[in-house]
């Protein structure tokens, strides 16, 4: 028996098909499409644990301003939250229920025993403001439903 060896013309270049081509491209998309919104909603939920220690540092801050300085000073929780000095930014996926203006007195406290309260996608974040000390309890409660 021999072996008949076929000797390749200069243009014959092995190679994937169109068809082949095509189905690794969809394949590729889809598993891009599916993880992409895993990583979304991580990205989410990385700026919405850093917005609540950027929150609670200005409040902490702005208790510490107001005894260092001797002065009242506010803390304005709306569609933004601002001392005056320091503005984080709410992420996209967290809104602020009501406004609040908690207001420090020249030794530090507040002197509200307001909730400040931030709704996101599946949870609602509570801070009770302790009356005087400055101090605060943070909760969180999951939504029961889905929007």
């Amino acid at each position: 028996m021999h072996k008949i060896l076929k000797k390749r013309l200069p243009w014959q270049i092995k190679a994937f098909t169109l068809l082949e081509s095509l189905v690794t491209l969809f394949v590729l998309s889809f598993l891009t499409l599916l993880l992409s919104g895993a990583v979304e909603k991580t990205f989410d939920s990385v700026k919405e644990t850093l917005f609540w220690l950027q929150f609670e540092q200005i409040y902490r801050d702005t208790q510490k301003l107001s005894a260092t300085r001797q002065s009242q000073m506010t803390l304005d929780v709306t569609s933004t939250v601002t001392n005056g000095y320091t503005s984080p930014a709410l992420p996209e996926t967290v809104t602020a229920l009501e406004p609040k203006h908690i207001v420090f007195d020249s030794a530090g406290g507040n002197s509200s025993l307001a909730k400040i309260q931030f709704q996101t996608a599946d949870k609602l974040v509570t801070y009770q403001l302790y009356l005087g000390s400055g101090n605060y309890k943070k909760s969180e409660t999951s939504r029961l439903h889905s929007p």
